[in-house]
Parts: structure tokens; C-alpha cells; sequence
């Protein structure tokens, strides 16, 4: 079993049509790193990564801006070896920026993360 957490997100409007939104990760926890098949060594080394930077874990992470509490619409992504958004190949960003049209009813945001053993996260926020 494991949880993400993001950072409350933030939205400004920046023309009467269009918003940004910033949504940033705070912290993954994986909580039964002791049930995931390894060896001594390794487990050895997952629990140092849990305990320092447990962001490293993530694979893969998306956003639906407008999620509907139904059906997950991707708007934006990063994963592990996408360059285009930092030069690091091995880590996924943590804070990601998205334009999206500006609506009169609080915003529910959904953020989905996968980490590298292939479990998958779900957070669902609203904000006004």
C-alpha cells in the first residue's frame, strides 16, 4: 500500500478566459516497503530512498484539471527518462504548470502517480 500527497494546488488567472494552475508533489509513502520481494541489500537501499527522498519512487505521474469523479482525463504528465522537462532521466519533476480555461465552479483536480514496483496513486483535491 502506498499514498501521495501534493502541495495545495495554485491557480491565478491571467486573462479573463485562462488560469494557471501549479500543482506540485509533496510526499510518496510506500507503506509496506517490507512485503516487496528483495534481498537484504536492496531493501537495505529502498529504505534509505523511503527515508530521504521518497519522491525518487515515482515512475510516472499525471493530472486531469477537471476531473469529474468518474473518468480520469490525462491534461498533462511526466514520467521517468522525459528529458524535455529537466535533464534528469532518472526522476520524474515535481512541480508541474498547466494553462486551462478559467471555470466559475471550484476546480476538482485529480493527480495520479505509479511508482517503480507498479503501484499506482490516486489524490483528488478541490479547490475555489
Amino acid at each position: 500500500m502506498q499514498y501521495l500527497r501534493i502541495k495545495k494546488p495554485i491557480i491565478e488567472s491571467y486573462n479573463e478566459d485562462n488560469e494557471k494552475l501549479t500543482v506540485e508533489l509533496e510526499n510518496y509513502v510506500l507503506l509496506s516497503p517490507d512485503a516487496l520481494p528483495l534481498d537484504e541489500k536492496n531493501q537495505k537501499i529502498l529504505q534509505d530512498v523511503v527515508a530521504d527522498d521518497p519522491l525518487a519512487l515515482i515512475e510516472y505521474w499525471s493530472i486531469d484539471p477537471d476531473y469529474d469523479g468518474e473518468v480520469f482525463r490525462s491534461k498533462w504528465q511526466d514520467y521517468r527518462q522525459n528529458t524535455a522537462n529537466d535533464n534528469d532521466e532518472f526522476r520524474v519533476i515535481e512541480k508541474a504548470v498547466l494553462n486551462v480555461p478559467k471555470i466559475n465552479n471550484p476546480r476538482k483536480i485529480c493527480v495520479k502517480a505509479v511508482d517503480v514496483f507498479g503501484f499506482e496513486s490516486v489524490v483528488v483535491t478541490e479547490i475555489k
